[in-house]
């Protein structure tokens, strides 16, 4: 159950005249007594970028942090599984197409994406990982993702236990 998802704001600090803007596009959520979850755990498929869907095991998120420009980093989507790439941009303005949406101070990353793959964790590392945020979009050809940083999703959501 969804129990906390900030609304866009034109009074946010850096947000272009005439756009309503967030620094995440995160929400937060109870679980219910009967859903299977386990803090701290990503659930990993058989290899990046492969293709495969298939869980066979997971990760351990060990930390929280942040991306430099160069760094390789991965997601876990539920259309395209495992996926790791470069980030090409650090904290940038990203207006959403034919909208009036602009998400404040996001990251970019050179890797496959696609429909579905959105609010999928971004990590850095391959066993143990390093949180840096949560995945809300790609461009069209699928190559490249745009995520929120977890500054961003602890500005608006608060503090969160992640590991």
């Amino acid at each position: 159950t969804e129990v906390s998802d900030p609304g866009y704001s034109q009074n946010k600090t850096g947000c272009p005249s005439g756009f309503r803007c967030r620094f995440s596009d995160a929400a937060r959520a109870a679980y219910t007594s009967n859903t299977t979850s386990s803090l701290g755990k990503i659930a990993k498929t058989t290899g990046a970028n492969n293709g495969s869907l298939t869980i066979s095991g997971n990760f351990s998120i060990t930390a929280e942090g942040t991306a430099s420009v160069g760094q390789v980093v991965g997601k876990v989507g539920r259309t395209t599984g495992w996926t790791t790439g470069k980030v090409t941009n650090r904290c940038i303005n990203v207006q959403l197409i034919d909208s009036d949406i602009v998400q404040l101070c996001q990251n970019i990353v050179s890797a496959r994406v696609g429909s579905g793959d959105s609010g999928g964790p971004v990590f850095r590392g391959t066993s143990n990982v390093t949180l840096l945020g949560v995945l809300w979009g790609g461009n069209e050809r699928g190559t490249q993702f745009v995520y929120s940083p977890m500054s961003g999703v602890e500005r608006e959501l608060g503090a969160l236990t992640t590991f």
